[in-house]
């Protein structure tokens, strides 16, 4: 019996997207990110809006005021310290983060998160409405890094130890990990990705319109600072105070503080829960909200991240992603 010999000509290469490789090439310096968002929609939809004008990509970034910035107050400064680094508004979003956009928004670094950590940032972004600001820089010209590269180095480290004065967590005075007022896209690949989270098509047009015109979204965003004040009382959110203030209260939201004062630990999970229980009003929730982001464990140990931050050095001294 003879056996016929098989002649297998190489498989083609299949692709598993279909934006061109030197767009990606030309928004990101992360070839971890080049291979995941190649095939994440939210990234696709916007290539297909984007894609024309890279230098329009390039130089726009953005800043999403979180609601804790309405609280503390902190909307003004924030903008402020924005011009004054050169970026300027050229449109305004206010959208409200729920279950499913913090997990895509944050999808690739939720990985090490903590249960108590994710569950936190539902309850704190699920309090009131954020603002994105989409901000031109008018420092950048072509060959520059990119306008999201620039801000994430301006915004400064997480680590308050390692801040400067002129970083925007230090003039926002961040007070820990979660209360931090703003949320920054990385890289340009990050604030396409992004966009297309929190716009739907009809709005990313605009959007995109906007951009294209070098739009004045000053008037917008001022607007809606006053709404979302109007809508959410001041708070100090100093942690000393909202436990002296929840010592007071009756019913669940006093109940950690009632606790604490016995000498007992007082469980991430009894915290939320009282938030969860809102039946003491909306000085409570952020005096909760407070004591919930200084008491909870942020990551889990031993889990590592699924890319690395792309920091400014990668896009001053790194070559392009392959293709």
């Amino acid at each position: 019996m003879t056996t016929d010999k098989l002649e297998t000509a190489a498989a083609p290469e299949v692709l598993l997207h279909d934006i061109p490789p030197g767009l990606v090439r030309t928004v990101t310096r992360s070839p971890a990110k080049a291979r995941l968002y190649g095939v994440d929609n939210y990234f696709r939809e916007s290539s297909r809006l984007f894609g024309d004008d890279l230098d329009d990509v390039l130089r726009t970034t953005l800043c999403v005021l979180k609601p804790e910035a309405a609280a503390g107050r902190r909307y003004r400064p924030a903008l402020d310290a924005l011009r004054d680094n050169g970026f300027r508004p050229v449109d305004a979003v206010r959208f409200r983060h729920h279950r499913l956009t913090v997990r895509e928004t944050w999808r690739f670094q939720l990985n090490f998160a903590s249960r108590e950590r994710i569950d936190a940032m539902d309850l704190v972004l699920g309090t009131s409405d954020s603002v994105m600001l989409v901000l031109r820089d008018e420092q950048w010209t072509p060959g520059d890094v990119p306008a999201a590269v620039r801000l994430t180095a301006l915004k400064g480290p997480s680590d308050p130890a390692q801040r400067r004065p002129e970083h925007l967590r230090s003039r926002l005075g961040a007070v820990n990990g979660l209360f931090n007022f703003t949320h920054t896209s990385d890289e340009p690949i990050d604030v396409m990705r992004e966009i297309a989270i929190v716009c739907d098509e009809e709005r990313r047009r605009l959007l995109h319109a906007r951009v294209r015109a070098g739009h004045d979204a000053v008037p917008e965003a001022l607007a809606a600072f006053a709404e979302l004040e109007a809508e959410t009382p001041a708070h100090d959110l100093d942690l000393e105070n909202s436990w002296r203030r929840l010592a007071a209260a009756e019913g669940p939201a006093g109940e950690p503080a009632r606790l604490r004062a016995a000498g007992r630990e007082v469980p991430v999970r009894l915290i939320a829960a009282a938030l969860r229980a809102g039946a003491d009003g909306p000085a409570q929730h952020w005096d909760l909200l407070s004591v919930l982001t200084h008491s909870l464990r942020f990551n889990e140990p031993g889990i590592g991240r699924i890319f690395p931050n792309v920091l400014l050095e990668s896009w001053q001294n790194a070559p392009a992603v392959p293709a």
